[in-house]
């Protein structure tokens, strides 16, 4: 169920971002407590719990440090989604993938001259792209 809630959550988060700039908590903090909810039903509260806490942990670490400027909290708010789903590690790995997929994009738009140093790029796209490969990654290493 999790990952329906996920995909979901992912798909309308990545279209709002890119339509308006905005990841919508009336999307994400539902998607957060059911998830939750379903690690109780589970027996897996605290792994999703630890997964949320440092997936958001990470990008809230540096929408503080741009004071708010290079990340925004809908982000730090979806990552929580995306670590209470995914848990610990794979969660990390899907925020590794999506830097990755961001730097690449943002290189190439330079490389184009199609964005400059203060472009704004929208990184809800990218953390989607980092679940889907993170996700790919761990059924092929399995």
């Amino acid at each position: 169920m999790q990952w329906l809630i996920l995909g979901a959550v992912l798909l309308i988060c990545s279209v709002s971002d890119l339509r308006r700039g905005l990841v919508y908590d009336w999307v994400t903090l539902p998607a957060l407590a059911i998830i939750l909810l379903h690690a109780v039903a589970q027996g897996d509260l605290v792994r999703a719990v630890l997964g949320a806490s440092c997936a958001s942990s990470t990008l809230l670490l540096l929408h503080v440090i741009t004071r708010g400027r290079g990340m925004g909290l809908g982000d730090v708010k979806l990552a929580a989604v995306i670590g209470a789903a995914m848990h610990l590690q794979a969660a990390m790995a899907a925020l590794g993938a999506a830097f990755v997929c961001g730097a690449l994009v943002g290189v190439a738009l330079l490389i184009a001259h199609r964005a400059g140093r203060t472009t704004e790029m929208r990184f809800a796209p990218f953390l989607a792209l980092g679940v889907v490969s993170a996700l790919v990654a761990t059924k092929i290493l399995q």
